[in-house]
């Protein structure tokens, strides 16, 4: 279920930030550019999972970085700055279903996120709320819905 936090996602208590990224090897942009700025080490399993097996829609590239679990999920195939829909719902979900049963293994995971592929993925907000709080039912998620702070 969603929680919603008007704050800095990057000052989050959660153990977990979940983010969107797509299949390009690319986090250039956005969420993802910053993830790379403040959690390198997400940015370099991304990259090589990228170079070294590919990446497919659906996929959650975990990393370790500092004091959090930085979850990098596969959501969309392409990106782009022309108000296209690039993310993918389906790989939403299947993300979103593996960084729950993920975060169930110990209770004292907490879970945060952006708007997930509802800013430069061009998804519909009222789409993937719906498909948060089916993945989440029995676990609070925090989204963050304010603009984060650029570096």
């Amino acid at each position: 279920m969603i929680k919603y936090i008007k704050d800095n996602l990057f000052t989050t208590e959660a153990n977990i930030i979940a983010h969107g990224c797509n299949m390009q090897g690319v986090m250039g942009a956005g969420i993802a550019k910053e993830i790379r700025f403040y959690y390198p080490k997400a940015y370099l399993e991304y990259k090589n999972q990228y170079e070294n097996h590919g990446l497919e829609l659906g996929l959650v590239i975990w990393a370790r970085s500092k004091d959090k679990y930085i979850a990098n999920c596969i959501t969309q195939k392409y990106y782009g700055y022309d108000g296209k829909v690039y993310v993918d719902y389906d790989a939403i979900s299947k993300c979103m279903r593996k960084i729950h049963i993920y975060s169930k293994v110990a209770p004292e995971l907490s879970v945060a996120m952006p708007k997930i592929g509802a800013g430069l993925g061009g998804g519909d907000w009222n789409i993937i709320e719906k498909i948060i709080n089916k993945e989440f039912k029995d676990k609070e998620v925090l989204v963050y819905d304010l603009e984060y702070k650029k570096y």
